[in-house]
Order: C-alpha cells, then structure tokens, then sequence
C-alpha cells in the first residue's frame, strides 16, 4: 500500500513539474460539460510540428475510447477540436517536435462535468375556441429550455401544416378537428430534445342559411309564407326586399303589387356565426275566372253582368253561344292592367235572351306567356270553356 502511494506522488510531482511550461504555452484547467466540443490548441511556432494525446488516467497509460473521447479533426495541428462524451478528468500531452528535431512535451488538464440536464416543455393555445367556420384562428405555443435555434412542428389531424415558428393560423377548420405541435430544442442538454404539446380540439360552428316560400297562403294571392330551414341558428333577420323586414323565424309577408322582389335571409348563433341565403322572387299576380251565373235584370252591379276577372292578361278573347251555336256575344278587350274591359248583358241584338244556361269559350294568355287552361273549381280537369246561367 505504501509502494501504491509513492508511485502516484511520484507521476503527480512529474506531471506538475510540466505545469509551469504548459500553462504559458497551452490551455490547462480546463472545464467543460459532457457532450460539449472544446478545442485544445498551442501558440504556432513555424516550423513545429505538433502531436495530440489524450489520456482517462494520471499515469498517463490509458488512453480513452470513442464513447469517451472523439477527435473530431484528428490529432495533429495546433489546434484540434475534441467532442468530451464522457464525465472525468483527463490528462492531455502534446509534443512539438521543431525543424532540428527537437522535441518539447507540454500537459494539461480537462475536467469533464456531468452537465445539468434541462426539460424542454411546450404549452400551445388559441386565440378563441369555438370559432365559427371559416373565420380564423391564432395558435401559439409557450415554450422553455427551447434554446437559440428550437424546431417548431405544427400538425392538424396528423399532417405538417405549418413548421419553424412558435405561432400558427388557420381558416379552414372544421369541427374536431386535432392541433399540436412539436418543440425540437437546439439546448445541448435537453432531455428529452423532442417533446410534444397535448392535443387541442377544435369546436367550428357552421351556420347554414336557407328558405323555401308558400305561395297565396290562405288562397290570398298576394301572401306569401316563409318556411325557415337553417341550420345550426338561433336568431333570424329577414329582408323581404319591399321595404319590410322582420326577425320570426317563419314570418309571413304580404305583398301589394306585381315585381321582382330579393327576398334575403340573415341566420346566425350566439357567437355570431352567419350564414346568408337569398332568392329572386318574381312576384306577377295573375287568373282569370268566370262566373257561372248572372241576372240581367238584377239592380246590383256585378251581379247584372257576365263579366269575367282576371290581371295581366296578354291576350284574351272570349265567346257566347246558345244551345243552337249562334255567337251571341264577344270580346277580346283589355285595360291597361290586363284585366277584361267588357261584361255581357244577357241581350243579342238588343234583345234580353231568356232564362237558361248558355254556352262561353275563352281563349286567353299571361304576359308570362302562359296560356289559360281554363278554371280549377275541383270538379275535373280544368278546360278553356264552360256554362253560365242566365238568371230573369
């Protein structure tokens, strides 16, 4: 045991007695981390060259391996660059060799810490959630021990969107849909230097605004119900474009003369979400119908006259016969509105014709360009002629 003690005295006092040469010829006392690269270098003096040695033990016998010690550029040179994988003391010699061959030893120390392991952690969040859809929305991740040159990886539902920065926007988010985002940390001590955000779930709110419309509610031509078929609102506004509004869901609106009239509907939610639907309506009140019965001698107009109803007619003619299909009487006129100008008095010729059923034909077109098949009173098909009753 003594013998040990003095042999390692004996190579401490050896390896001091270089000190004093190394210390104002090369770098001594050296501290550095694990895994950190530090260089080791001389003062050139021309014509030297020089030899690098690294040793893992104070006998300066037993040189370190890979998983220790890596020469990055080599052994040689004045300046070699060395990756310190391994915690310890190390001993390094160099040997300048000059143009005479002499040589010259100089030694050094490296103490290799255990460095502090860090823990890169990353926090991401959104600017609002829910949102509605297509509006967009701000990610941004907090992050620590990200060091000077992080990597940033945003994914949605496990695809790249977005890479190499700590914020993220998005406008086409779709309900659930999954963000998160991975921190590469460029610290040196990172443990691990990958980690990755929890997940964050998207709510998108979609608004769908849509309408149907029902036509002469209440057999009332100009009425007009809207049927609200929105999805996904809770608040309506309607514009029937005649200068009324309203917010009922299902309002009904009444119209007062022929147009073309844009009918829009606004639905939203509680966030504001909007969706617009709009329709052309053209609005063009027409018919014509015919009475079955009159009576000549009554003092009471209309009842006095055959005298059909009708609006925005194009074209009209209409025709009475008797039992014997003698034309009794005609008319194709119209006023300005469309609407028949004339009636029939019950007379031919000047002559009241007496009691009982006569016989019209009407031949009759819109300014739509629809013909008039004839009046509907749900007794058959509908036909372009018909009876009427004479009434003394």
């Amino acid at each position: 045991m003594r013998l040990l003690i003095a042999h390692r005295q004996f190579w401490i006092a050896w390896i001091l007695a270089f000190l004093s040469v190394v210390n104002t010829t090369a770098q001594t006392g050296i501290v550095v981390d694990r895994d950190e690269m530090h260089s080791l270098g001389v003062i050139e003096v021309p014509g030297e060259t020089y030899m690098w040695t690294i040793y893992s033990d104070y006998t300066l016998t037993t040189e370190p391996g890979p998983d220790e010690v890596i020469f990055v550029n080599g052994r040689t040179g004045p300046v070699i660059d060395v990756l310190w994988k391994k915690a310890g003391l190390y001993y390094f010699t160099v040997t300048a060799t000059g143009l005479n061959g002499c040589t010259n030893l100089k030694v050094g120390l490296v103490n290799v810490n255990e460095a502090m392991s860090i823990f890169p952690a990353i926090v991401i969040g959104v600017d609002k959630n829910p949102i509605c859809k297509g509006e967009r929305a701000t990610f941004t991740a907090t992050v620590r021990f990200e060091g000077d040159n992080p990597v940033y990886v945003w994914t949605k539902n496990g695809i790249i969107v977005g890479q190499n920065r700590p914020v993220y926007t998005e406008n086409h988010l779709v309900d659930d849909d999954v963000i998160l985002c991975r921190l590469t940390s460029s610290e040196k001590n990172a443990r691990p230097a990958t980690v990755t955000s929890e997940i964050l779930v998207m709510t998108v709110l979609s608004i769908k605004a849509a309408f149907a419309i029902t036509e002469n509610l209440g057999f009332d031509e100009w009425k007009v119900q809207m049927i609200n078929k929105s999805e996904g609102a809770s608040r309506y506004f309607w514009d029937f474009g005649n200068g009324y509004t309203s917010d009922e869901e299902n309002p009904v609106v009444t119209y007062t003369q022929d147009g073309k009239y844009m009918i829009q509907l606004i639905s939203s939610n509680r966030l504001n979400c909007f969706d617009t639907a709009m329709y052309q309506y053209d609005l063009l009140f027409k018919g014509l119908f015919i009475p079955n019965a009159f009576a000549p001698t009554a003092n009471v107009y209309p009842a006095n006259t055959f005298r059909p109803a009708g609006r925005n007619l194009k074209r009209y003619r209409i025709e009475i016969y008797d039992n014997w299909g003698h034309l009794l009487w005609e008319s194709a006129k119209l006023d300005e509105q469309g609407r028949p100008a004339e009636g029939w008095d019950g007379t031919c010729n000047g002559v009241l014709m007496p009691q009982g059923t006569y016989m019209w034909k009407v031949d009759a077109q819109f300014i739509d360009n629809t013909i008039w098949t004839g009046s509907d009173i749900g007794k058959g098909p509908a036909k372009p002629m018909g009876t009427v009753t004479l009434l003394r």
